[in-house]
């Protein structure tokens, strides 16, 4: 049986603010103790719901969890709404 490892599932969500700015969805997968992720993606959306849809899906394709809780961050735009979420989800995966 194959060596399991600790890892970790990162994702962040950044509104660009410039009119008619999109959601920059980004997300990095890496094992415990490697300064370099195994696996990344990029992706460029609407609105944070579909930026969060798609981070889901990631989530269960890539990983044993169902979700990750994005939460958002202290940054705020001019109307007081979060222009940055972030997450993380720890798995075992085999090496």
């Amino acid at each position: 049986m194959a060596k399991k490892v600790n890892s970790t599932f990162k994702a962040s969500i950044v509104k660009n603010q410039a009119k008619g700015g999109a959601w920059m969805a980004t997300i990095t997968l890496s094992d415990e103790g490697l300064d370099t992720p195994y696996d990344s993606y990029q992706g460029a959306w609407a609105n944070a719901s579909a930026a969060k849809r798609w981070i889901k899906e990631l989530v269960q394709l890539k990983t044993p969890r169902k979700s990750v809780k994005m939460v958002a961050s202290d940054l705020l735009d001019e109307k007081q709404k979060p222009v940055r979420f972030d997450g993380e989800v720890a798995f075992k995966r085999e090496a």
